[in-house]
């Protein structure tokens, strides 16, 4: 296990909540004289119970074990989401799970059926590390085929940071960005690993976006989405999406795109739904598809 990159997450993680409080969101004087912005690191040891010589440490990613205890404090005294709290629990734990207990790909023929009865709503599984493993019609009609898309780029980050999503959904921004903290926010545990450090190598190279959101470490679990997608066939729809927690200790979830009320969603997705070669006529076929998402490599995300 590289237990260096998770401290180094851990590290900057901490330095960037710490950077974004003022003295005056935590109960201490402004300093009119400071160099930096945000809290010092004397302030969030002060804040925290802790030696300032300790919380520094953690900082600078040192080998050192950190308490539950201590954790929650500092989540406290830098006034962290629950999501948040999770995250840095996450990052801290040394006997965090690998490779080897992610499930394999693929849905028993039960859960594929639970897709296709969502019709005409989009619905898909999302894997562990946010791959997608099984969709429905619907899902096609709207987005597209996935088949056309090499098995390691039906990922959630490669679509919305590879290119073609950045012209089918209208609100791209607050969606791309709702997506990559959700990324952040479930994948702690996996900081550690090969595919994990490949993909966020890969995409800042390829994505400017995607390389200075990630940055700033936002961390997001339980949010309700509403999408805006430009279909060239039916004009305008706002999808609202919800994940549910499939029960077999997998770390799957279906994700259900639901339309909103007084939008004309609903009817556009029974258009959709009833029109001949559905699939041979994608709506994104006729979309550029960026040089990044045709390189193939052996790294399944």
């Amino acid at each position: 296990m590289n237990c260096d990159q998770r401290r180094a997450q851990l590290a900057d993680f901490l330095k960037t909540r710490r950077l974004a409080l003022q003295p005056e969101e935590v109960g201490l004087p402004s300093r009119a004289s400071r160099r930096t912005p945000g809290l010092r690191r004397e302030d969030v040891a002060d804040l925290a119970g802790i030696s300032a010589c300790w919380y520094t440490r953690l900082e600078q990613a040192r080998n050192i074990r950190v308490s539950d205890q201590v954790l929650n404090s500092l989540a406290e005294a830098l006034r962290l989401s629950a999501d948040e709290r999770d995250y840095l629990l996450a990052l801290a734990n040394s006997d965090a799970r690998s490779s080897a207990s992610v499930p394999a790909d693929g849905v028993s023929p039960a859960l594929q059926r639970i897709l296709d009865s969502q019709h005409p709503h989009p619905a898909f599984v999302l894997g562990p590390r946010f791959n997608i493993l099984a969709w429905n019609q619907a899902r096609t009609d709207v987005y597209g085929d996935l088949i056309k898309i090499p098995p390691e780029h039906r990922h959630m980050l490669w679509l919305f940071f590879g290119g073609y999503m950045h012209e089918l959904i209208q609100n791209w921004e607050p969606s791309a960005r709702s997506i990559l903290a959700k990324f952040r926010a479930a994948t702690g545990l996996y900081v550690h690993e090969p595919w994990f450090t490949t993909l966020v190598g890969e995409l800042s190279q390829s994505s400017q976006e995607f390389r200075n959101w990630w940055q700033q470490h936002e961390i997001e679990r339980h949010h309700a989405t509403a999408r805006e997608v430009r279909h060239p066939f039916v004009g305008r729809m706002v999808l609202e999406e919800s994940a549910l927690i499939v029960d077999d200790c997998s770390d799957r979830r279906i994700i259900l795109e639901i339309p909103q009320p007084g939008t004309g969603t609903e009817n556009k997705l029974t258009a959709l739904s009833c029109r001949p070669h559905r699939v041979q006529t994608a709506p994104w076929s006729a979309l550029r598809r960026p040089a990044s998402m045709e390189r193939r490599n052996n790294n399944h995300y």
